[in-house]
């Protein structure tokens, strides 16, 4: 079953500040990966999270380190760790944003900000849509 994001929000300490970059592109964002020891970064909505304290979740051996570097708002929608789902902007369906947005009080609760992500200044109704086989694929429930 997958959480509740609000479930996972631990308040209290404040975030550590970061060097802000302003607003970046997919291709900056993109080398941010798992593997940079430098820094890690994703987006959630265009709004960019500097993801580096956590190494268990964004490192090299994460769990989720396929998101570092990427923007997952679609990916995350629908829990998904398959990299065909990051770095996608496509419209989405009420559902989908309405369990992305559950993540993005998670995220900023938990990591500092960085920046923004030029693509999500795009007008959004001009993405397009899933093909009927991506849809497929995308609502299929996994078990594991």
């Amino acid at each position: 079953m997958i959480p509740d994001p609000a479930t996972l929000i631990k308040g209290g300490a404040p975030l550590p500040e970061v060097e802000q970059m302003g607003t970046i592109t997919l291709e900056t964002l993109n080398q941010y990966h798992c593997l940079n020891p430098d820094r890690r970064l994703i987006s959630l909505f265009g709004v960019v999270y500097d993801v580096t304290s956590s190494l268990k979740s964004y490192g090299p051996d994460g769990a989720y380190k396929e998101y570092a570097g990427h923007d997952i708002t679609l990916a995350l929608s629908k829990h998904k760790t398959d990299d065909k789902w990051l770095d996608r902007f496509v419209q989405m369906q009420e559902k989908w944003l309405k369990d992305a947005k559950g993540w993005s009080e998670y995220f900023a609760a938990k990591y500092p900000v960085f920046g923004k992500l030029d693509k999500w200044d795009e007008d959004q109704s001009t993405w397009p849509e899933l093909t009927e086989e991506e849809l497929k694929a995308f609502e299929k429930c996994v078990i594991m």
